[in-house]
């Protein structure tokens, strides 16, 4: 099995949204309800880290057939431009098979580059999500803090959603 990672285009929106609505039918996997991840959402992220050069939005393929993706976005103010919020989607019936660690450290090492300005890299992950966890410590994200009942799963069921982060250049 050959995981090839290239970069996100336009026409790959679609197939992102759909990966992504069928991941958050499970209560506590994404923060997005299905009905809120429209492709066009996914088309306007692609267009704006391709035209702006700022940030990465990765692809992982097997044999043409997209298995996950990835998003280094950079933060829009000039005081945290030099920080990413990161995405990591590993498409379902894909996960532990080492297609998010790919993706992962294809971005690590396009932040550590010298065309990057990202400086931090940050994301939420819930608290229910162990694997995910195991991976970003495993890649050196450290927990920076801890949202107590962030994310509403259902009627009086809620999940804490974990802050973690790396620091790509001048670590702490």
């Amino acid at each position: 099995m050959t995981i090839v990672i290239r970069a996100a285009r336009i026409e790959d929106a679609s197939i992102l949204a759909v990966a992504e609505q069928e991941i958050a039918k499970n209560p506590g996997e994404l923060v997005s309800l299905p009905s809120e991840l429209a492709p066009e959402r996914f088309e306007r992220t692609i267009a704006s880290i391709l035209h702006t050069k700022r940030g990465q939005y990765l692809i992982a393929e097997i044999d043409n057939q997209i298995v996950g993706h990835a998003l280094l976005d950079p933060l829009p103010l000039r005081a945290t431009q030099h920080v990413a919020h990161l995405t990591l989607v590993v498409h379902q019936n894909w996960q532990g098979q080492g297609i998010g660690k790919l993706l992962l450290e294809s971005l690590i090492k396009w932040a550590t580059s010298e065309v990057s300005t990202i400086e931090k890299i940050e994301l939420h992950v819930r608290s229910s999500n162990q694997r995910a966890i195991s991976l970003y410590t495993k890649m050196g994200f450290c927990q920076e803090g801890c949202l107590k009942n962030r994310v509403k799963i259902s009627k009086g069921q809620y999940v804490d959603d974990i802050v973690m982060a790396l620091h790509v250049k001048n670590p702490l």
